[in-house]
């Protein structure tokens, strides 16, 4: 390990147990005033509302709490990520380092390959924490770390070949995450850049591949053997979409040079904040009560609007997590995200004077990274000297793009909530993702369905695999196809 490294390491190890004081600057908070307070005669939610749903939703809590509930997939109860920032050690993320940092030492670019919760939350956290231009930064720009690369997503040739065309003369790693090993989309990738890589370094080609699979069984375990791959786990009782804090996530988050000791100090953090019973004080319990509720009054979208391209990224997650948890029997709200103000020259007008089916949830983040003055102009041709002589920056500009909104949406009949985030760190995004994991898991058990399976997802694997011929799958695949054929095709 180089001794920048070793530097880096050190003092990321720190924010392992924060301060109080660091805590305490870094406090999420939930606002919905614009959910309680009446915008033009009653309250879309009242506080009477609330209340009496609090003995409802502790009900379920406890229950979440005690591991009960429908929560099993197949015999295994799917409530590891609960009790996971604090089984985290200090000594297994110093593993993880030590075998990044040494695969970070070989090469100029990084791939992880990976789909939905093996991917979202890994590329989400990247990006909401890194440079907008990473890859496009110079390696010491990069503090000596390498490009970082996503593939195995999805199935768009051009994509993937645009991508290796930046791979192109580059030393490469892999991870590859995949419990089974077989996942069709991440499976083709790495079928492709291990033969590129086994082209290129022969018998040394396993030193640049690290695999995240089962603990025990599946294709890529099976291959990890084989190949002496340096290997990680996928637990058996955390789902994916629920996997950013495991070894899933970890490992490219650290790769990526993500402070990954103190985003599972927000994790923990936030873990405590949210385990007691007390309604008004517990920010999951709140803000899943007022989804739920928006539900049964009607809301079927939600909107996610937010006005940092880096917390955008995690309104992507969000556009997972819930959706594939709630979506059962007909219930659950689409999460659709949004970059404001850019939106709101795109559908704002929808969001303002359409249908009154949205709940509006805006990420606000306080402080960004930088500041960026608005100069004095002469001439004033566009009318903004009255920004500049007041001392206005483009950040204050940019709070507004959500305080006005949220006004103005609200006026118009859109009932809105803002969770305020206070920075850009790892403890702000572990402490996110584990309010939202919990108000999820709440959400599900209030609707009366397993949040942790997503039986609808098998439905077009079976259909792509008997459309492909998988073995065993034939028979499937002729009467899918009859089905087909057999249709009034009605094609303009």
């Amino acid at each position: 390990m180089h001794n920048a490294a070793i530097d880096r390491n050190n003092r990321n190890r720190e924010l392992f147990h924060p301060g109080n004081e660091y805590i305490k600057q870094n406090n999420l908070s939930l606002d919905i005033s614009y959910i309680v307070n009446p915008a033009d005669g009653e309250p879309f939610i009242s506080r009477d509302e609330l209340e009496s749903f609090t003995p409802d939703i502790i009900t379920k809590h406890v229950m979440l709490k005690n591991g009960e509930g429908d929560c099993k997939d197949g015999d295994i109860p799917m409530l590891g990520w609960q009790s996971l920032p604090d089984e985290i050690t200090i000594g297994h993320l110093d593993e993880i380092t030590s075998v990044t940092d040494e695969l970070a030492g070989k090469i100029d670019a990084f791939v992880s390959l990976g789909i939905g919760g093996s991917y979202l939350g890994i590329e989400a956290t990247f990006r909401a924490l890194s440079h907008t231009w990473f890859n496009q930064l110079s390696r010491e720009q990069r503090g000596g770390l390498p490009e970082i690369y996503f593939l195995g997503q999805n199935t768009d040739p051009d994509f993937f070949s645009d991508t290796l065309d930046l791979l192109k003369g580059k030393r490469i790693g892999l991870n590859v995450i995949s419990k089974s090993g077989t996942t069709t989309e991440t499976a083709i990738a790495f079928r492709i850049l291990r033969a590129m890589l086994e082209k290129d370094k022969g018998t040394n080609s396993a030193e640049y591949i690290i695999a995240t699979t089962d603990k025990n069984k599946g294709a890529l375990r099976e291959l990890t053997g084989q190949k002496n791959y340096p290997s990680f786990v996928v637990p058996d009782n955390v789902g994916g979409r629920f996997s950013v804090l495991t070894d899933v996530g970890l490992v490219g988050l650290a790769m990526a040079g993500i402070n990954i000791y103190e985003f599972v100090a927000g994790f923990r953090h936030m873990k405590k904040s949210t385990e007691h019973d007390d309604f008004w004080t517990n920010p999951a319990l709140v803000h899943a009560a007022v989804r739920h509720l928006a539900h049964e009054k009607g809301k079927k979208i939600e909107v996610v609007a937010t006005n940092s391209s880096a917390m955008y990224q995690l309104t992507r997650w969000m556009e997972q997590l819930f959706p594939e948890s709630e979506g059962h029997h007909g219930f659950g709200m689409w999460v659709s995200p949004s970059m404001y103000s850019e939106k709101l020259h795109a559908n704002g007008q929808m969001v303002q004077d359409g249908e009154r089916n949205i709940l509006e949830t805006f990420l606000k983040l306080t402080e960004c990274n930088h500041t960026v003055a608005i100069p004095t102009d002469p001439d004033n041709f566009d009318n903004l000297n009255y920004l500049a002589d007041s001392g206005m920056t483009m950040n204050d500009v940019n709070a507004l793009v959500i305080d006005g909104p949220a006004y103005a949406h609200f006026r118009g009949g859109v009932p809105n909530m803002t969770l305020t985030i206070p920075g850009r760190n790892a403890f702000n995004v572990g402490q996110f993702y584990y309010l939202m994991e919990r108000s999820v898991a709440l959400s599900g058990y209030l609707a009366g369905h397993n949040p942790f399976i997503q039986p609808g997802v098998e439905a077009y694997k079976k259909a792509m695999f008997a459309l492909a011929g998988k073995p065993g799958s034939e028979a499937r695949g002729e009467k899918i196809r009859a089905e087909i054929n057999g249709m009034d095709r009605t094609v303009i």
